[in-house]
């Protein structure tokens, strides 16, 4: 999310002729199950030894060819460890890490699947180095592939910022997020297999489904929708032998996720998106940090996903745009689909980008819509690729730079496949903390008694600690951070007199009923606004986010 801090990975390039040494552990204190990257010199090839000098001392995995990582073990008792790397040619003077309390944290949860390498050995036959992260995965965890074992190594890391929430009060704390290279035996080419990971305190993290490539032209090593061979040599989209689209010099990788979009500006508008000036990001600028700030630990490439986008073209005005409005120019209305068709190369860009248009107004006054595929019960069955941004009419309040982001985040989310409730499209879920949820999007353009009414984690919403809400009043600082969520947040059962108001929903007081106070016990409310009493859950967009949205041409919506 946007407040995690990247640990960084740099091993020499040469096999240790010394002893290595420790300069510094750059979390020197922290529970049982901490990250920890060391920073020394001689760090490749080289060993952690834990409790160095004592009686009970013992080598903990390291990282991929080095020490440079380990997690402090499970069950670790409080208090200072000695910690030393060791190599062949010595032992370093010990570092101290102190162990603390333990904190609250989730079990291992595999969120992505990428490949690092592939070899198609013989017909039908898979050999792969597999990419696997997630949540709270430790150092020294193995991948299993179909219950087996494999051959593993953690590669990197990051810590997740909490904004000073307690992880006790969160229903799947994650404190931090790992990488693992898998070496399992030879695969079946075009099989779907399930990776699990076992944690070195024996838990097991859920099945992660993976579907494996069938041959060597069908591999797309990150999972972005776009080909190895697409972005290394090119996108062709008429077969015809010469690149229509050169993808890899508008920055896209094989190892790194990239998803692109053209957005095409109404032109007189009132409330354009807000353009990058000299020390200040403007609305697309903060679109892509956003998704280069997501939890996603790239093996070769920068972290994150790489949001490419065209916003260089611009279409006529019109008062209203819709997926089914009618073309009428005295009505000043127009269709989506004539609109795109018109500005849209979609012979060359049709399968690899999405196309949203920045409007003024939609027929029935929503800020966007997506195409985002539903069935006849409402339930989502596809991603999309096309979307509208349209709340040029607003009032004032609305027209800020964190709303556009927010806005453009939302719709484009859509076509992500995500809903407004995650695994539903209840749109106020006060425990699901997304751009997604109309708790959040648009939320500071609102009154104060809407704030109130639409609970939420506010520190996760202004990515700020200690950020607040008093009677639903905006706070005086408001930046532009804007997220997906992660999946932390505790489950909200709102009936059988279970809700407090002292703990709302990250250990922060709420007003549940709205009565002017933050200080019932035992409420039965219905805290989602739908309509229904039952069990609120979290879900966590990041690592569902779909990307055939352009390859499947969404259908767009009657």
């Amino acid at each position: 999310m946007a407040g995690l801090r990247w640990i960084v990975v740099a091993l020499p390039l040469l096999a240790a002729c010394t002893a290595p040494s420790i300069s510094a552990l750059d979390a020197p204190t922290g529970p049982e199950r901490t990250v920890v990257m060391v920073q020394g010199t001689n760090v490749l090839f080289s060993r952690i030894v834990w409790d160095a000098g004592l009686p009970g001392e013992r080598t903990v995995p390291g990282g991929f060819l080095g020490g440079y990582m380990f997690s402090v073990p499970p069950g670790a008792t409080n208090g200072p460890h000695p910690v030393a790397l060791e190599n062949g040619r010595g032992r370093s003077a010990p570092a101290t890490f102190t162990v603390t309390d333990p904190v609250a944290i989730g079990g291992p949860r595999v969120d992505h699947v990428m490949l690092v390498s592939n070899s198609f050995p013989a017909p039908g036959k898979l050999l792969v180095w597999l990419y696997v992260q997630g949540a709270n995965i430790d150092v020294g965890s193995v991948v299993q592939v179909d219950g087996v074992d494999a051959a593993t190594v953690a590669h990197k890391a990051l810590r997740n910022e909490l904004f000073g929430i307690a992880p006790a009060s969160l229903g799947f704390p994650i404190r931090h997020y790992l990488s693992l290279l898998a070496a399992p035996d030879t695969l079946a080419a075009g099989s779907t297999v399930s990776i699990t990971v076992r944690n070195l305190d024996g838990t097991v993290s859920g099945a992660f489904p993976y579907t494996l490539p069938a041959n060597a032209a069908s591999v797309d090593s990150d999972g972005d929708g776009l080909l190895d061979t697409w972005e290394t040599a090119g996108f062709d989209a008429d077969g015809n032998g010469a690149v229509d689209v050169d993808l890899a010099a508008l920055g896209a990788k094989p190892y790194r996720r990239d998803v692109l979009l053209e957005v095409d500006v109404m032109n007189g508008l009132a409330n354009p998106p807000i353009a990058t000036a000299p020390g200040s990001p403007g609305t697309f600028d903060l679109a892509r940090g956003m998704f280069a700030a997501a939890p996603v630990i790239n093996p070769v490439d920068s972290n994150g996903i790489n949001l490419i986008i065209d916003a260089s073209g611009t279409v006529p005005f019109v008062q209203t745009i819709g997926f089914g409005a009618a073309d009428n120019a005295m009505l000043g209305t127009a269709n989506y689909s004539t609109v795109k068709a018109a500005n849209f190369t979609n012979a060359v860009r049709g399968n690899i980008y999405h196309y949203a248009v920045w409007g003024n107004a939609q027929p029935g006054g929503f800020s966007g819509i997506s195409d985002i595929v539903f069935d006849l019960a409402g339930n989502v069955t596809g991603p999309g690729d096309d979307f509208i941004v349209s709340f040029d009419d607003f009032g004032a309040s609305f027209q800020t730079l964190r709303s556009q982001v927010e806005t453009l985040a939302h719709e484009f989310g859509h076509d992500l496949m995500q809903q407004h409730g995650g695994n539903n499209n209840n749109q106020l879920k006060p425990n699901y903390w997304s751009v997604m949820a109309y708790t959040w999007q648009l939320r500071t353009g609102r009154n104060n008694a809407t704030r109130r009414q639409r609970v939420t984690c506010w520190p996760f919403y202004y990515a700020a600690a200690g950020a607040t809400e008093p009677a639903g009043a905006l706070p005086g600082a408001i930046n532009a951070v804007v997220d997906y969520s992660e999946g932390m947040a505790a489950s909200v059962t709102e009936n059988n007199n279970t809700l407090n108001e002292t703990t709302g929903v990250c250990g922060l007081a709420v007003d549940w009923n709205d009565d002017g106070d933050q200080a019932d016990l035992n409420l039965s409310a219905d805290a989602d606004d739908d309509g229904v009493l039952g069990v609120v859950t979290d879900f966590a967009n990041w690592r569902a986010l779909n990307f055939r949205g352009p390859a499947l041409n969404g259908t767009v919506l009657p």
